[in-house]
């Protein structure tokens, strides 16, 4: 659960005494005004659904990517079509890293797949795939790699080629990532398919949908046409449950797309928050953390659950929100309880001794150093009081 995410502009940054949200979605001039200009074209033209936005937002990730693009309604609706392309249907074996929202292994589950959680890599919050028995890669499954806070990108590359390499079909959930500054050598180009996220809490927050990236144009042009129910009737006939719209829509095109044109300015303010927190909670971070200018949660980890819910307390009572970004496994929900969980009280401990503070692009490098001085105030309090 996120703590304390507003929407807002925050230009100047929060004052000494303000509130630190983890998360504000932070909207320069030029994105207002270029989605308002398109929005205002596409009522003009009346394009609700499938008119020059999403085809222009479509284009940028094509030519940028250098992957065939697909706009949606959402990463879920994204993330539910490569599924369903992949063959979920067909008892197809889905491995989820255990490090995730509930949400993906559900649709998994609910496609019929067999679910398989994977163990993570306790630095770069990543999937381990030499934690996975043999049998499983020898059934070429489809791993879901979820791209998080801590991720690293060489680390993820490496380990992505050797999923492939052993014959898994990968997708890369890029919902938290910031697309990168040369988006065809970088994450959401690794795997087979990936899918980017345009919710208002994410890097790339807008006003919702999202792109689906493909290698193959056959995979893509199958997407395209499974996104929408019209014409499709046959299939609810069929008994299938799933069809229905999942178009993006015009308007939250023409905001994605502003958004993707000006993505430097806020990863550049990310930049400048990371390398402040890099120097001044170097302790913080495992060794081999090394912050990512695509990230969009920065996480700093304590040396115990216990540490980590105390830091939790006191950085709120200083009014900087922060939250853990995945409590539990996903494993720990009564959906999944035939579901296997790997090493669940190591995990869990792990898990839960990751503290995601502010890290949004209305702060300021002063604002990362109270969040600093904050953290070290708690640190030396800790140390007197022998916790």
């Amino acid at each position: 659960m996120l703590v304390g995410v507003r929407l807002g502009e925050a230009v100047h940054g929060p004052r000494a005494d303000e509130e630190l949200p983890v998360w504000r979605t932070h909207v320069p001039r030029k994105v207002r005004w270029r989605s308002t200009r398109a929005m205002r074209t596409a009522l003009r033209r009346g394009e609700m659904l499938g008119g020059g936005a999403t085809r222009e937002l479509e284009r940028r990730f094509r030519e940028s990517f250098d992957r065939h693009a697909v706009a949606v309604s959402s990463g879920m609706d994204g993330l539910e079509l490569l599924l369903e392309h992949y063959g979920v249907g067909q008892g197809r074996t889905v491995v989820v890293p255990a490090n995730c929202f509930p949400s993906i292994p559900a649709l998994a589950l609910r496609l019929g797949a067999r679910l398989v959680s994977a163990q993570i890599d306790d630095v770069h919050l990543c999937l381990a795939p030499e934690a996975w028995r043999r049998e499983v890669l020898e059934e070429a499954p489809i791993v879901v790699w979820v791209h998080h806070a801590g991720m690293v990108g060489s680390a993820a590359m490496q380990t992505i080629s050797r999923l492939r390499e052993a014959g898994c079909t990968v997708v890369e959930d890029c919902a938290y990532l910031l697309p990168d500054s040369a988006p065809a050598d970088g994450p959401g180009t690794w795997g087979d398919g990936a899918i980017f996220s345009f919710h208002q809490i994410k890097p790339m927050g807008a006003a919702g949908g999202g792109v689906v990236l493909t290698r193959e144009g056959r995979v893509a042009d199958g997407l395209a046409v499974r996104r929408s129910h019209s014409g499709q009737e046959s299939r609810w006939q069929g008994g299938d449950v799933l069809c229905r719209g999942r178009e993006l829509s015009e308007f939250a095109a023409a905001a994605a797309v502003a958004r993707f044109v000006h993505r430097d300015e806020i990863r550049d303010r990310l930049r400048s928050l990371a390398e402040e927190y890099a120097s001044s909670l170097a302790r913080w971070l495992p060794p081999g953390r090394v912050p990512q200018d695509t990230w969009g949660r920065f996480t700093i980890r304590a040396r115990s659950a216990g540490e980590a819910a105390l830091l939790r307390k006191n950085l709120n009572l200083r009014r900087i929100r922060t939250n853990v970004m995945f409590a539990f496994p996903w494993t720990s929900h009564p959906a999944f309880s035939d579901v296997t969980q790997p090493n669940a009280p190591e995990l869990t401990g792990l898990l839960r001794s990751n503290v995601c503070v502010p890290y949004h692009p209305g702060m300021r490098r002063r604002d990362a150093r109270r969040v600093a001085a904050a953290v070290a105030e708690h640190s030396d309090s800790s140390r007197h009081t022998g916790h």
